[in-house]
This record gives structure tokens, C-alpha cells and sequence, in this order.
């Protein structure tokens, strides 16, 4: 809570004092998290075009993560054992895992 307090407090982009990406500092490069504060302070405005401008992969994750919570975290939710594997599954890990990859490059790639 305090972590999400403060992105909703402090704008990253004026706080010099709001860690900086190694990578991005080293390669010039974006990682695939670049921006992910960013995003988060926005977000958590309500600026969510913005906030998919900072980190796309970030944002669009947020339904899954909540998916992945609801099958996980409330016991009287009903779910079916395929669609419970479907989301928890290896194979959705994977998914997510080869889209961060994609991620990564594409926007470096696209410049976004």
C-alpha cells in the first residue's frame, strides 16, 4: 500500500529521487518495465491513454493479473478446472512469458 501511495503522490517524471532503469542507462535501450512508474501514476489518475503510452504490456497485463487473482484468491468463486488451467496453466505461462520477449523487442524496435 505504501508503494502505491507514493506512485499516487509523487509524479515520477518530476521526482529525481525515483530509480531509473540500469538498462536503459547502460543500452539506451527500453527494457520491457521502462516507464512502468510512469504508467502506474498515470493509471492510478484515471489517465489510462497515457498510462498505455508509458507501458502498453504493463497496463494490458493489469486483466489478466485480476483474472489470475479472482481464480486464485476467492475460494467460493466457481470455476471451471479448464478455465482455472487455462489461466494458471503452464501453457498461459508461456504465453505471457514469449509476450514479454515480444514486448521487449517490438518497442524498441517501433521506438514506443
Amino acid at each position: 500500500m505504501i508503494v502505491i501511495a507514493t506512485v499516487w503522490c509523487v509524479d515520477p517524471d518530476g521526482a529525481v529521487w525515483m530509480p531509473k532503469c540500469a538498462l536503459k542507462l547502460l543500452t539506451g535501450y527500453d527494457c520491457p518495465g521502462c516507464g512502468a512508474t510512469r504508467a502506474m501514476h498515470a493509471a492510478l489518475h484515471g489517465n489510462f491513454a497515457e498510462a498505455l503510452r508509458y507501458n502498453f504490456f504493463l497496463i494490458a497485463g493489469i486483466g489478466y493479473a485480476l483474472l489470475v487473482a479472482a481464480v486464485t484468491w476467492i475460494p467460493h468463486l466457481r470455476v471451471h478446472k479448464r478455465v482455472r488451467s487455462a489461466v494458471l496453466g503452464r501453457t498461459a505461462a508461456w504465453i505471457y512469458i514469449t509476450l514479454f520477449f515480444v514486448w521487449w523487442v517490438v518497442r524498441n524496435i517501433l521506438g514506443i
